[in-house]
């Protein structure tokens, strides 16, 4: 998996390529969410886009980051979520906590 950053006004975009399996690009995305929140940076959207799989280690990922930037007052939303990657989050109704966007930008606007 790619992590690629890029800043929209006060929010953090992470776009994120490949598959979401877990092992060490779990741990490229952990720093980045954690340097991002040292940095008081604490709004992100993850654009989903170009993700081709994601696996329950994958899910756990992006809950353990949601919960990170939320402590810090921050949070995280999902964009670009095609119907393979959104079934994991509706089965195990995680849909009632991420929120969930068609675009970057309107995820990042949603912010305001």
């Amino acid at each position: 998996m790619q992590v690629t950053e890029k800043m929209i006004g006060d929010v953090l975009v992470l776009q994120l390529e490949g598959e979401l399996m877990g092992g060490g690009e779990m741990d490229r995305f952990r720093k980045t969410v954690d340097q991002a929140i040292e940095n008081e940076t604490v709004d992100v959207v993850v654009d989903m886009a170009k993700v081709s799989w994601m696996n329950s280690s994958g899910l756990g990922m992006l809950i353990s980051a949601l919960t990170s930037l939320r402590s810090s007052g921050g949070d995280l939303k999902l964009a670009n979520l095609n119907d393979r990657l959104r079934r994991p989050i509706q089965i195990t109704k995680l849909d009632s906590i991420f929120k969930e966007f068609d675009s970057v930008e309107s995820a990042v606007k949603s912010f305001k």
